[in-house]
């Protein structure tokens, strides 16, 4: 039978005196106890999961994907577009990522997946050289009215359906590839897809 202490007793006092200060001999109450080695074991838990293998979501990844989401927003609210708005568009992931879609749900079929362009149907669209303008927003036009030549539709066709956003985010899918001056127009018998191996 547990010995039992009558309500009245005293605490024992331990018989040591730091300062002045005597320190009571009785174990630390159990919801203490609970909460120190509950906030050990969740220190240990998530310091494993953030850095050890990175299995849970870092929080510097979820505010670049919303600040991407936020900018993505912000670009295509723009009403009048110009080079250096494509130009940026193309540096967003979030618009790159339409645009590939786009691209690869309509554009594929003739410029090939990896833009490289099928002889007869389409030109290169990975490298510098560029038939039917050299500028951002000469690829935007192109895309969005169409491309004539000799007076003749070719495959091309206008894309307006698309709208202007979607349109944006393709030139911008396009522009990704490229370097930010770097892009030459060249005469459309020069252009290397439609070369004669």
């Amino acid at each position: 039978m547990p010995k039992e202490t009558p309500h009245d007793a005293q605490p024992v006092i331990m018989p040591h005196t730091y300062d002045g200060i005597q320190e009571y001999d009785q174990s630390l109450p159990n919801w203490w106890l609970f909460t120190l080695f509950g906030s050990i074991a969740f220190a240990f838990l998530y310091w494993m999961a953030c850095f050890v293998t990175e299995t849970a979501a870092d929080d510097r990844v979820a505010l670049n994907i919303e600040l991407d989401a936020l900018e993505a927003r912000q670009l295509a609210a723009v009403k009048n577009l110009d080079d250096g708005t494509l130009w940026k568009m193309s540096r967003n992931a979030q618009t790159v990522a339409e645009g590939q879609a786009i691209y690869n749900s309509l554009c594929f079929t003739c410029h090939a997946p990896n833009l490289a362009g099928m002889k007869g149907l389409g030109f290169r669209l990975n490298d510098d050289l560029w038939v039917h303008g050299n500028t951002p927003t000469a690829i935007f036009s192109g895309i969005s009215e169409g491309i004539a030549f000799e007076g003749k539709p070719t495959g091309m066709a206008s894309q307006k359906v698309l709208g202007t956003g979607r349109i944006a985010a393709v030139t911008a899918f396009l522009l990704s590839t490229q370097k930010e001056g770097a892009m030459k127009l060249i005469p459309r018998k020069d252009e290397p897809s439609q070369q004669s191996p």
